[in-house]
């Protein structure tokens, strides 16, 4: 089996388009308080730490809304979702696993995977999906199989992901017995350029509307 990118259900792209006006609306709000940061003007590191917050806690109430808990268990059946920033999550690779984002408050991710132990290896697709599940971005590597390529890691770098979903898939490589033990990590960061386009281009939309 190869890793490939994962299908979305009609209800996660449901869910996901009920909270495209406060995604919307959150990035509006993250332009405020980041542009001034990106023209070299300080910001205060609680602000910063507060707008990260606000993303994580509306993700979670997307997620909430679906059913499903951020992360879930080891043992959880099935995709686990998780959100932006995820630090680590730790996981064993036996046959296969695939993680799922909802559409991203950030311009780029970037997703780090690192194995940490086992004689198995990993194929790994990372799929960047619009919000009608439609393929936006696909790209592939893989980690050796073997004791050799413990502390081994990949990572993948996703552009203009404002509004698109996430899917990881990971495959076990090797002898059927063999396991492959790895850390996730998921990142995300804002582009200053759109983060200000966005924000002119609503208010010359709110202008216009008055004008009209």
């Amino acid at each position: 089996m190869k890793a490939s990118c994962q299908s979305l259900t009609s209800k996660v792209i449901e869910v996901a388009g009920d909270y495209l006006d406060e995604y919307q609306e959150f990035r509006k709000n993250a332009a405020k308080v980041l542009v001034p940061n990106f023209l070299n003007i300080p910001i205060p590191t609680n602000v910063l730490n507060d707008l990260i917050d606000q993303a994580i806690d509306l993700q979670t109430k997307a997620l909430k809304s679906y059913g499903v808990v951020v992360g879930q268990g080891k043992g959880k059946i099935g995709p686990r979702y998780q959100i932006v920033p995820t630090k680590k999550v730790t996981g064993k690779l036996v046959t296969e696993r695939t993680f799922c984002v909802l559409p991203s408050t950030f311009d780029k991710l970037i997703i780090t995977i690192k194995k940490t132990d086992g004689k198995a290896g990993a194929d790994v697709a990372v799929c960047a999906k619009y919000s009608n599940g439609s393929i936006y971005n696909e790209k592939r590597k893989s980690i050796d199989k073997g004791k050799d390529s413990k502390g081994d890691e990949i990572r993948f770098v996703l552009a203009n992901m404002e509004d698109k979903f996430l899917t990881i898939h990971l495959v076990q490589t090797g002898l059927v017995t063999n396991t492959c033990s790895y850390d996730l990590s998921i990142e995300g960061e804002y582009n200053p350029n759109k983060l200000e386009e966005e924000t002119s281009s609503a208010k010359v939309i709110k202008r216009a509307v008055r004008v009209s």
